[in-house]
C-alpha cells in the first residue's frame, strides 16, 4: 500500500530547513499544514516518510506544541498524512494528496512546469511518419542505444553545429531527465563529490543526490544578476578547483532557471579546471537552441574544450521536450564511445528501449528542426516580452533576470518571502514552486522562477493571481508580523 512507512524519517531540523520562511500573517497551524502539503505536492517529501514528533518539531520551529498538533490534525483531515498510535505520522501516497492545498482543479494554473504546448506541426509529422515508416511497426522494439537512423541524424546535427560527432557517440534516451539520472547512477558512488550550479534544475540535483554523492554548489545569478551577468568567473573557477568533483552538472546555455548564457571564455576555462582534475561534466543543452529574438547558432559546450582529451570528459544531454513536445519522450546523450558502452550496460538494469515510434517522429522532426526552432523562438520571445511587461505593471518591485533564451526567468521578489508566496498563490489555484526548490533548503527565499512557456492568456491570469497573492499578505507592504493563533 502507498501508505506504508518506507523507513524514511524526517528530522525536526530537516523539516524546518525544508519549510523555509513559512510563517505569514494568518493562523499558524493552517500555514504550517499548508506548507507541509506544498512540500509533499512538490515531491520534496515523498510518500511513506515519517514526519517528526510534535514536541521536537515545535521546539525546532519555535512555536507551541498545540500549533503543531493542530497542523498535523489538519494534514490528516486533508488526507496528506495518516497517524497511528505507536507508528507516528506518515505521509500518504501521492494519489491521496489531491484533496490538499492545490487540488489541480479546472481553474488551476501550474507554473511548476516550464514546457510549451506541442509544436503546431506535430499532427502532420505523425501522419507523415505513419505513411513513410510503416516498417517501424515490424521491429522488435528493444534497442538500448536507439534507432541507427536517429543516432546518425543527431551526430550530423552536432557536427554541423561545430562538434564533430559519429553515431557511436550517441545514445537515445527516454528524455533528458532519464539521461541525467542514467549518467549519475553510472558514474557516481556514495560519498563521491559532485558539483551543481545553484540555482539549478531541481530534478537534476535530485538525480545526483539519489546516488549518495555529496553536493557542492556553483553559484549562478543571485545578487550578481544585474551587475555581472550572473557569472563570477574567478569565484566559479576557485570553487571548481577546490571541490575537485567526480561529476559536475552544468546548464551553460539558457540556464534553468535564470535564462542566462555562460560567457565563452568561462566555458573553456571551466572545462579545463574540471576535466583537468579528472571530472566528468554533464552539459545539459535541453534549451540551448531556444534563443530569444532571432534564433542564433549555439556552439555545443563540448566544442569549447581547448585540449582534445578533455572532449571525452563531457557528456552532452539533449531532448525534443522543449522544442517539439514534452510528451515525446526522446532525449539523447552525446559522449565518448567507451562511455556510451558503460551507459548502455548500466541502462539494461532499468529499461530496455526508447519507444520506437517516438524515435521515428523525432527523426522526422530533426529534418525540419531549424524551422521548428524559428517558430518556437518567435513564440517564446513574444511570451517573454509579455511576461516582463505585465510583471513591470503589476509587480514593479520585482526584478527578473535578463534572460537571453530558454523558457523561464529568475525573479528577485525583494524580500525573503518565497515560501509564503507559494502558499498564498496555491490558495488561488496557482502552483508556484518556491525559490528553495531550485537550491539547498533555506536558500533563494528572495526568488521565484517564472516560466514564460504558456500562452499569453494563461500568463496574464497567472500574474494577476500572483499579484493578488503578494498583496494579500505574502509579502510587500501588506505583510504583517506573524503571531500564533489561539486554538
Amino acid at each position: 500500500m502507498n501508505e506504508t512507512w518506507t523507513g524514511q524519517r524526517l528530522t525536526a531540523r530537516r523539516l524546518t530547513e525544508l519549510l523555509g520562511r513559512w510563517r505569514g500573517a494568518g493562523h499558524g497551524y493552517l500555514e504550517l499544514a499548508d506548507s507541509v502539503t506544498l512540500l509533499v505536492r512538490d515531491g520534496r517529501i515523498v510518500p511513506g516518510t515519517k514526519l517528526p514528533a510534535e514536541r521536537p518539531l515545535a521546539e525546532s520551529l519555535g512555536v507551541s506544541r498545540t500549533t503543531v498538533a493542530a497542523a498535523y490534525q489538519r494534514l490528516r483531515e486533508t488526507s496528506v498524512v495518516r497517524s497511528r498510535r505507536g507508528s507516528g505520522t506518515v505521509v500518504r501516497g501521492s494519489g491521496t494528496t489531491r484533496e490538499g492545498l492545490w487540488a489541480g482543479t479546472i481553474d488551476g494554473i501550474d507554473l511548476s512546469s516550464a514546457c510549451p504546448e506541442p509544436w503546431s506541426g506535430l499532427a502532420d509529422l505523425n501522419a507523415r511518419a505513419a505513411t513513410e515508416h510503416a516498417a517501424a511497426f515490424r521491429l522488435i522494439g528493444y534497442d538500448t542505444l536507439g534507432l541507427p537512423e536517429l543516432r546518425a541524424a543527431l551526430a550530423e546535427r552536432y557536427t554541423a553545429r561545430g562538434l564533430p560527432t559519429t553515431p557511436e557517440q550517441i545514445m537515445v534516451t527516454l528524455g533528458a531527465q532519464h539521461a541525467i539520472f542514467l549518467i549519475a547512477r553510472t558514474l557516481l558512488r556514495r560519498g563521491d563529490r559532485s558539483l551543481v550550479e545553484s540555482p539549478s534544475y531541481p530534478h537534476a540535483r535530485e538525480a545526483i543526490a539519489a546516488t549518495g554523492a555529496l553536493l557542492a554548489e556553483l553559484p549562478v545569478g543571485g545578487s550578481g544578476i544585474g551587475s555581472q551577468g550572473g557569472y563570477d568567473a574567478s569565484s566559479m573557477l576557485e570553487i571548481a578547483e577546490r571541490t575537485s568533483p567526480k561529476l559536475a552538472y552544468l546548464i551553460p546555455d539558457h540556464h534553468n532557471p535564470t535564462g542566462l548564457r555562460m560567457p565563452v571564455g568561462l566555458k573553456s576555462r571551466l572545462i579545463t579546471a574540471l576535466a583537468g582534475q579528472g571530472a566528468y561534466i554533464i552539459a545539459d543543452e535541453t534549451t540551448a537552441e531556444l534563443s530569444l529574438g532571432e534564433p542564433a547558432p549555439i556552439v555545443p559546450f563540448a566544442a569549447h574544450a581547448e585540449q582534445e582529451h578533455h572532449h571525452d570528459a563531457i557528456l552532452t544531454v539533449g531532448s525534443v521536450g522543449k522544442t517539439v513536445w514534452g510528451g515525446m519522450r526522446v532525449g539523447w546523450i552525446r559522449a565518448a564511445p567507451d562511455l556510451i558502452g558503460r551507459l548502455e550496460a548500466a541502462r539494461r538494469i532499468g529499461d530496455l528501449d526508447t519507444g520506437t515510434w517516438e524515435q521515428v517522429l523525432a527523426l522526422h522532426a530533426l529534418e525540419q528542426y531549424d524551422d521548428i526552432l524559428v517558430e518556437r523562438s518567435h513564440q517564446l520571445t513574444a511570451r517573454h516580452r509579455f511576461l516582463v511587461e505585465r510583471l513591470a505593471e503589476r509587480l514593479p518591485e520585482w526584478t527578473p533576470s535578463p534572460a537571453v533564451g530558454g523558457v523561464c526567468v529568475w525573479v528577485d521578489i525583494g524580500e525573503r518571502a518565497s515560501s509564503r508566496l507559494s502558499r498564498a498563490a496555491a490558495e488561488l489555484d496557482l502552483h508556484l514552486p518556491p525559490g528553495p526548490r531550485f537550491g539547498s533548503p533555506g536558500t533563494f527565499e528572495r526568488f521565484v522562477r517564472l516560466p514564460f512557456s504558456a500562452p499569453e492568456a494563461t500568463l496574464d491570469e497567472a500574474l494577476d493571481r500572483l499579484a493578488r497573492a503578494w498583496r494579500s499578505g505574502a509579502g510587500g507592504a501588506a505583510a504583517r508580523p506573524f503571531t500564533e493563533a489561539v486554538i
